[in-house]
């Protein structure tokens, strides 16, 4: 409950911060970008101090993504459905802000998977811990909504030059968002005899599917909605418009919290290979420090009120995982740590389509 009180103050906050007021000067437009083989890697900070236990073998898999914004109502309604997945705020935000008046936000969209094949290297007596498996296949969502602002300050669709035309031309923007994902987990156990400062490594396990559910907030440049944005009217070189061919770049970085969740198996396979021993938790707070970056080149078309931007590129996308509460105090206690990080890179492919009647 506090949680989701915390959630909607800080949801609260971030539309008051946007002053609702001010005119959407915004075109309506559409990105949607797809990356056909996506390359999945995971890490953990322990792995070679635990004799490496964990194998995983990753399959290629794709990344679609979407981003949109109130101006096109049918894409947009679309986006807020599809925006409601798992029930997250981000989504019932973006559904309600339309009629609340809310302008100059993006929803971006992101849905992929995690999927492969687990093998754990270490010998397991049977006897000790009879539900034990050494390989299985895992298949896993991805999922991830923005709900991006872009800054005023350096947007630069309106029409009205300011002092550093440079900075405006890098597409700033700012934004809070959900991600959702579950992926396998190699687990350090913990034990004392006492005392957590004398906590020392038990014998390892693995949990098939820890959950994460982490809101973030969010920036970064985007060269290439910044070109849809503003037509390609203006270009990085001050009083000229954007060439027609040329390259682009796009980053984000980001800082998330929220609950990470161990399965059933995890804990009784820690519990099991570390008898005497209870887990203090199978639940934590998780801290997800993430960046993404897109670079590639882009072929830009306008023909009268619409504009057309064709990119091919590379995405690279990491974040580091980090949980807390799994400390262990007592002898009789079994602790957690499994801090890592996750990787996906590929060749992504591009397309905006924005509309504007007063580009002329």
């Amino acid at each position: 409950m506090i949680k989701k009180v915390l959630a909607t103050l800080f949801l609260s906050a971030f539309f008051f911060l946007s002053n609702a007021s001010v005119k959407d000067t915004l075109p309506a437009f559409v990105g949607i970008s797809y990356v056909p083989s996506l390359n999945w890697r995971v890490g953990f900070i322990n792995h070679k101090t635990l004799k490496e236990p964990l194998s995983l073998k990753f399959n290629l898999t794709s990344m679609s993504t979407y981003e949109g914004n109130f101006g096109i109502r049918q894409i947009g309604l679309r986006l807020g459905i599809s925006a409601q997945t798992e029930n997250n705020l981000i989504g019932k935000a973006y559904r309600w802000g339309g009629y609340l008046g809310f302008r100059n936000f993006i929803l971006k969209l992101q849905k992929s998977k995690i999927s492969g094949t687990l093998t754990w290297d270490h010998y397991v007596d049977p006897i000790v811990f009879p539900g034990f498996i050494k390989s299985q296949k895992f298949s896993n969502e991805y999922f991830n909504i923005d709900l991006v602002k872009v800054s005023k300050k350096k947007r630069y669709v309106d029409g009205k030059w300011v002092v550093d035309p440079m900075e405006n031309q890098m597409g700033f923007y700012w934004g809070i968002g959900y991600t959702s994902l579950a992926y396998p987990v190699e687990l350090s156990t913990l034990i004392t005899e006492g005392g957590r400062e004398n906590q020392q490594f038990g014998k390892p396990a693995y949990d098939p599917k820890y959950s994460v559910k982490s809101y973030n907030i969010g920036f970064g440049f985007d060269l290439l909605r910044q070109l849809c944005l503003t037509g390609g009217r203006y270009g990085l070189n001050p009083g000229y418009p954007a060439m027609r061919f040329g390259m682009y770049a796009s980053t984000q970085d980001k800082l998330g919290f929220g609950p990470g969740k161990i399965t059933d198996y995890g804990v009784e396979m820690a519990e099991a290979l570390n008898p005497g021993r209870i887990v203090v938790t199978d639940k934590f707070f998780n801290v997800m420090v993430h960046y993404s970056l897109s670079v590639g080149f882009r072929y830009y078309v306008r023909t009268g009120p619409a504009a057309f931007i064709f990119a091919a590129g590379y995405d690279f996308e990491g974040a580091a995982m980090i949980p807390f509460g799994g400390a262990a105090d007592t002898d009789q206690d079994l602790g957690f740590d499994f801090t890592g990080a996750f990787f996906n890179h590929g060749v992504s492919l591009k397309l905006f389509v924005a509309f504007n009647r007063d580009w002329k």
